[in-house]
């Protein structure tokens, strides 16, 4: 194949992928977070629906409590707007797991909710209290230490509020019970955002190794499964497709013959260095083994991926010139939903066409994933 070489077009995709880099404030790079997957998240959506039954069966059908500022309908009321909300919520983390607005309207709605509960508890140390305690706890050890640290403040002062209120509209003393209650479950959460900081900070060390190549620093096998599997999930969202490049490196065996394993080693350090350098950070790389990479570039058609591939190779050959090491590099480029449905489609497509590649260039060269056949009928 023969490639592009106008200049005006490489200098305009270049400049558009700039653009999209400045753009890096996407939901998944914010510092601070965490990001469950949608099975975690299903489990607190679940156990929100459980509580919430618990708090209908408390104050309509245990014998002898009477909500103690608002009428039975309007707490009622109260439930069936937090459930239309939560599963609003529900619904929509099923379509977009990651996202950062909704982890914080998902966290105020059940402070909200809470709060009104705690209003209407008949118990002088209202036992509802305690719900407080598994927001902070349930957000802080699903989103990070950011959300965690908002929902520790923000049940805080919902509860020094809503106390506030109950025993202004009651009347009564504040007992010495609860305010032992209440100091006692603050030194909770604080000892528990103190603990859940060094536990986050190993958390992101472990995960950040296991996620990593050890030789190249580019994410590894495992890494590139994850974030396959998550960009197929937005693209059956309707979301912009993406572009994957299969990259194998030509006459590296012979590299390893005639210089040694130090210098393959070498060479797979400086072709991730190559990949990290031409790529934008909202793209992926990863090394799938050997002399094998992926790359998966978001936002980004068959025509512009197929100039990344020209750079990448253009600065590949620099370098081999510069270090007098003879080899280079043959891609296979397809696209999502293109070229595979699924992560295990794509990749096979993609991974013929490199091969096809080697074949038809002899190294150093570019072919197209055949496209899925159109079903007949």
């Amino acid at each position: 194949m023969q490639y592009e070489n106008d200049l005006g077009d490489r200098r305009s995709y270049a400049e558009r992928r700039r653009r999209a880099d400045r753009r890096v404030s996407s939901e998944s790079s914010r510092p601070g977070f965490r990001y469950p997957t949608w099975p975690e998240q299903r489990v607190q959506f679940l156990t929100r629906y459980l509580f919430l039954l618990l708090g209908v069966l408390f104050f309509n059908f245990v014998e002898d409590i009477e909500p103690a500022h608002w009428s039975r309908t309007s707490l009622n009321s109260a439930f069936a707007v937090y459930f239309f909300l939560n599963t609003l919520l529900f619904w929509h983390a099923r379509r977009d797991p990651i996202h950062c607005r909704r982890f914080y309207a998902a966290m105020w709605v059940d402070i909200f909710i809470i709060t009104v509960s705690v209003l209407n508890d008949p118990y002088a140390i209202p036992p509802s209290l305690l719900v407080f305690i598994m927001v902070v706890l349930g957000n802080g050890m699903r989103y990070g230490m950011r959300l965690f640290a908002v929902s520790l403040v923000g049940s805080f002062v919902a509860t020094m509020l809503i106390l506030s209120v109950r025993y202004a509209l009651s009347g009564a003393a504040v007992s010495p019970g609860l305010l032992f209650l209440n100091v006692f479950g603050g030194i909770i959460l604080v000892y528990a955002y103190i603990l859940m900081g060094r536990i986050e900070r190993s958390r992101q060390e472990l995960e950040l190794h296991s996620n990593l190549d050890t030789l190249t620093g580019l994410h590894n096998r495992r890494a590139l499964y994850d974030i396959a599997a998550m960009m197929f999930q937005r693209l059956q969202r309707g979301r912009a497709t993406f572009t994957m490049l299969f990259a194998d490196l030509d006459k590296f065996k012979a590299v390893n013959d005639a210089h040694g394993h130090s210098a393959g080693d070498r060479v797979l350090k400086a072709f991730a260095d190559i990949l990290r350098q031409t790529i934008r950070s909202t793209d992926m790389a990863a090394r799938f083994g050997g002399d094998e990479f992926v790359v998966l570039l978001e936002d980004t058609s068959l025509k512009e991926a197929e100039v990344v591939t020209l750079r990448i190779q253009n600065r590949l050959g620099a370098w081999t010139r510069e270090h007098g090491i003879d080899f280079s590099v043959s891609f296979g480029l397809g696209e999502a939903p293109t070229h595979g449905g699924d992560f295990a489609a794509l990749l096979e497509r993609v991974d013929q066409a490199m091969y096809d590649s080697k074949i038809r260039h002899a190294g150093g060269g570019l072919t197209y994933a055949e496209p899925i056949p159109a079903s007949s009928g």
